[in-house]
């Protein structure tokens, strides 16, 4: 991998990489804080904006300064960028889910046109569900928890082996590998996929009605509202203490395996 690559000697081009990569991706982090500050921060009045934002900084200089401890053995600066940058953009979407008429958010182009409002909406309610739906395969299909195939898939994959044996497909060595990974076992949990598929439906659902809030005569964009801020800011600091946990744990639990 790159990082494996990087912490060889011989690869000079993949440590500048990941040297350049790391720096860009705080420099974004950076960068997005002050803009954030500007915009959804402009005076003092503002206390919850001010709050939301110092509060996610600090949690991204503690994942940083966490990575520095010599008890972080699973620390990297590069997966440390990363995880910045992404908690730097939730709490931006946060702050630009708070309502129109909130004072201390700044009125956008499509807020200031009524004509352009509607259209919008339709394209950023198309392209949430694309990205919900893609998210939802992706996770399901994966065994991210390591999880046991379910009985029933592997029943069925050696139910199409059997089938084939008694066909007595003797067909020629080209045709080998696909009857083989048609009676593979299956890689993932099927229950894993359909709970993750039903979770992607109802938060879909919530985006819809903006977490049971909006009316029929609402015209704000689709996951705007103060339920959506606080759906999105706590994905802030989950992603944080996610990350933070994987970094100490190992040295909380020396005897265990991460």
């Amino acid at each position: 991998t790159w990082s494996e690559n990087g912490g060889s000697r011989e690869h000079g081009g993949w440590i500048a990489g990941l040297v350049a990569s790391t720096c860009a991706m705080y420099a974004c982090a950076i960068a997005l804080f002050v803009r954030m500050y500007e915009w959804y921060a402009p005076s003092r009045d503002c206390h919850r904006n001010t709050a939301m934002i110092t509060s996610a900084a600090a949690l991204c200089v503690v994942i940083t300064l966490t990575t520095f401890h010599p008890r972080a053995r699973e620390g990297c600066l590069l997966p440390s960028a990363v995880v910045t940058l992404y908690c730097a953009y939730l709490c931006y979407s946060a702050l630009s889910s708070e309502p129109s008429t909130y004072t201390c958010r700044p009125e956008s182009i499509i807020d200031a046109n009524e004509a352009l409002r509607k259209p919008a909406n339709t394209v950023a309610t198309v392209f949430t569900l694309i990205s919900v739906i893609y998210a939802a395969v992706r996770a399901g299909e994966s065994n991210f928890w390591n999880m046991d195939p379910d009985e029933s898939a592997t029943e069925l994959a050696e139910t199409l082996r059997d089938e084939d044996e008694e066909l007595g497909a003797d067909s020629d060595e080209d045709e080998d590998d696909g009857d083989n990974a048609r009676g593979a076992p299956i890689k993932y949990s099927y229950s894993f996929f359909h709970t993750i598929f039903a979770l992607a439906a109802m938060y879909t659902a919530m985006l819809l009605t903006g977490w049971g809030t909006r009316h029929k005569d609402d015209s704000e964009a689709v996951g705007s509202g103060w339920a959506s801020v606080a759906v999105k800011f706590g994905s802030v600091w989950v992603t944080g203490g996610m990350y933070l946990w994987a970094l100490i744990a190992p040295a909380l639990f020396p005897d265990r395996e991460f």
